[in-house]
């Protein structure tokens, strides 16, 4: 068995702001400095315009373009990805989903949704987009780039707290499983990973799931999320119960004196997946 680290420090997604790509320099300097890694080459463009209803579609489109070249190259058995923002999903979960023949199941902690398409979307941040992307809908360019479409029926969204209206509808409308925190319990949890059939996990965090009050270091801080016990507890009893093919770890955005430590745990996950 293969495992890739990767080191995907994409900020376009987010805005204007480079903090992502920071942010993922910091774990690797603190956490992950012994540890091989591939690493994308980031356009240093700071001109970032909208084309196609997303803001830096060129250089987005472009590091997608040398991820999965990467990835394909490579063609591991399992990816640990550290970003970045939560597009840089785009080719890990197409890749694993392709490799493991949709026997996936993709659990996706995020204060958000991700479930945005360009034309719905009202900031035009790809980080935004990439859930639905991977779900086949949005722009056909990169659509086409991922490796494979997933459905509806491999996702698990949990903490999802702040959804625009045509993220919420879509949810509805295909039946997606979704833990908001108040429903959080590790057991009914491992019941819907076990209820869906499927042998393999991807489990997807953007730091954003975490309460601001606990971890404030994220683009997108959302009150009321859970703190990093309960996190650790459900990752630890996944990881006891499932195979765990990919792992991420996004959006953290470093502020001075903050607990980057605690996020430790996690990424020894993902290098012994």
């Amino acid at each position: 068995m293969s495992n890739l680290n990767l080191l995907f420090p994409q900020w376009q997604g987010s805005g204007r702001t480079r903090d992502l790509y920071y942010g993922a320099l910091k774990i690797e300097e603190v956490h992950l400095s012994d540890v091989k890694l591939e690493e994308i080459e980031i356009c240093d463009n700071d001109s970032l315009v909208i084309e196609n209803d997303i803001l830096g579609y060129k250089e987005i489109l472009e590091q997608l373009k040398e991820v999965t070249k990467l990835i394909n190259d490579i063609k591991p058995d399992t990816i640990f990805t550290v970003g970045g923002g939560c597009d840089v999903e785009l080719a890990p979960v197409s890749y694993l989903n392709k490799k493991y023949d949709g026997n996936l199941t993709v659990i996706w902690f995020d204060a958000h949704g991700d479930l945005n398409t360009p034309s719905s979307s009202p900031s035009k941040k790809f980080h935004g987009m990439p859930l639905r992307t991977l779900l086949g809908d949005g722009n056909q360019n990169i659509v086409r780039q991922c490796f494979s479409h997933i459905n509806p029926e491999q996702l698990i969204l949990i903490g999802t707290r702040d959804l625009d209206i045509p993220e919420k509808e879509y949810i509805k409308e295909n039946n997606i499983i979704t833990f908001p925190v108040e429903l959080i319990q590790k057991d009914t949890i491992l019941d819907s990973i076990e209820h869906m059939g499927f042998d393999n996990v991807y489990i997807h965090i953007d730091l954003d799931v975490l309460d601001p009050n606990i971890f404030p270091s994220v683009t997108c801080p959302t009150p009321n999320g859970i703190n990093f016990e309960k996190l650790n507890d459900i990752l630890i009893h996944i990881k006891n119960n499932y195979n765990i093919v990919g792992l991420s770890l996004l959006e953290y955005a470093p502020e001075k004196g903050d607990n980057i430590d605690n996020l430790k745990s996690i990424v020894n996950l993902g290098i012994n997946l």
